[in-house]
């Protein structure tokens, strides 16, 4: 929950009064500075860090009053804006300043004609009943949506706008395009990435962390911010969320116009689904890290992952909370509007153990989890200095074509899921039964593509033969 704490400015304007400052309390890791727009007499700012209402009747006393609903109804505009965020790093200084010039100057509504393309998107998003996740993926394709509309503007037409009118199969080829390969436009427009970062993250006050450097494959240094390379499972799945935002708006009236009529987009395939065995996780929990304590603590958080197979956004929101009696309970965030159903996973005596070793009073998460892009690095750092290295084969994003790569370099947080599923698989055969741990249900298309039927299963089904 958003806190609010207020302090007097040190400067004074011309009428001799001094701006209340706001403290804004966002996260544990995000704290904002702001000023509120509201100035007053320094006299009249009590030791309690609030207006001093003189108790003698008269003009001095309504503007107090006044200035002190103001700011009572700004900060809880504030906290309201900051606690429905789902997205947090949206919270920035610049943005909730807008937020503040908005409350003392707000803009005069526009017509319905008037709404502009990137209105309706707002609209969708605020009637429209997207889980937290899907949420965040949608707000990443508005953004390259925006830097697109500056692209355009710098490479043909000034006045290009994004609208439901220049919204054509052919227009849609040039996002698609676009989606492909910012990289390039982003060493040609390098500006539009400072209005639209590639990343939303926010820079928050706390120590410096050094991050690896990015290198590009012939081992050259990649400007920061550069954009990833997307592969053609990434651009399908953006432009097949585009496509439900269009149908959406003509069902609501905004348009008739269905640009992806003629517009076909790719397929999304998935390769064999890879994952450890018991074995190799054994291999990789009994590898002693001690002389890397980091990669020690997000290998043992892969290894708890891989005994309860959650998505990794619902691991890093379990609290001790979610343990009851000898089993976790979680609800998916993912399906928790459609299917809120109730998971229990019963803990086996090794998950059991790991959460003992990093018991903590006082803290609120049940390890101490850093970033999800954290995370993944040192699962990868991980399984390369335990020696998990064996060749598979995988589907290249940006071709589709087959390439071999070390089993370290691939592995990742869903790689706990996939294990947990596969290995269970395995031993159980029956996907309504691993269903009911997993949280897939019956018949679920997602839930195939990790029962992969390996050569062990191959060779069990053969010996039938025999």
């Amino acid at each position: 929950m958003a806190q609010t704490n207020y302090y007097i400015g040190r400067t004074t304007n011309s009428a001799g009064e001094s701006e209340i400052n706001l403290r804004l309390y966002v996260s544990r890791d995000i704290r904002l500075r702001i000023g509120s727009g509201i100035w007053i007499d320094r006299k009249r700012w009590g030791k309690k860090n609030d207006i001093n209402i003189p108790l003698i009747q008269g003009e001095e006393r309504e503007q107090l009053l006044g200035k002190r609903s103001r700011l009572k109804a700004l900060t809880d505009l504030l906290e309201q804006e900051i606690n429905t965020a789902s997205d947090k790093s949206v919270i920035t200084r610049e943005y909730m300043q807008g937020v503040v010039k908005r409350f003392h100057k707000p803009t005069k509504a526009k017509k319905e004609h008037e709404k502009s393309f990137f209105d309706v998107i707002d609209i969708y998003l605020a009637t429209h009943k997207l889980s937290e996740n899907r949420l965040k993926n949608f707000r990443v394709l508005v953004r390259c949506l925006h830097r697109f509309q500056l692209y355009k503007r710098a490479e043909e037409s000034r006045g290009f706008a994004l609208s439901f009118t220049t919204l054509t199969s052919q227009l849609l080829g040039q996002i698609e395009t676009f989606l492909f390969d910012e990289q390039s436009v982003f060493l040609s427009h390098p500006k539009i990435y400072e209005q639209y970062p590639y990343s939303a993250k926010v820079a928050v006050k706390t120590p410096a962390r050094k991050r690896p450097t990015v290198l590009d494959d012939d081992g050259n240094e990649l400007p920061k911010g550069m954009p990833k390379l997307r592969g053609l499972n990434t651009v399908a799945d953006m432009l097949t969320r585009f496509r439900a935002f269009v149908l959406w708006a003509i069902d609501n009236g905004h348009t008739t116009n269905n640009p992806f009529k003629h517009f076909t987009i790719g397929e999304i395939v998935y390769g064999t689904p890879i994952y450890i065995t018991n074995e190799e996780r054994t291999k990789l929990f009994e590898t002693d890290l001690s002389a890397n304590k980091e990669v020690e603590i997000q290998r043992d958080i892969f290894i708890f992952h891989c005994f309860i197979g959650c998505r990794v956004s619902d691991l890093f929101k379990m609290t001790y909370r979610n343990i009851i009696g000898d089993s976790i309970e979680y609800i998916q965030r993912k399906t928790k509007e459609d299917r809120p159903i109730t998971i229990r996973v019963p803990l086996s005596q090794m998950a059991i153990a790991l959460i003992d070793k990093y018991r903590e009073e006082g803290r609120e998460s049940l390890f101490p989890f850093s970033t999800e892009q954290h995370y993944n690095r040192k699962i990868k750092e991980a399984f390369r200095l335990a020696g998990l290295n064996r060749i598979i084969t995988v589907p290249d994003q940006r071709t589709r074509e087959e390439v071999q790569k070390p089993i370290c370099e691939v592995a990742s947080s869903h790689m706990a899921r996939r294990t947990f599923i596969g290995n269970i698989y395995k031993k159980v055969k029956d996907p309504n039964m691993v269903g009911a741990l997993s949280g897939h249900k019956e018949g679920s298309r997602a839930f195939a593509r990790y029962r992969n039927i390996d050569d062990d299963m191959k060779r069990e089904m053969i010996g039938f033969l025999e």
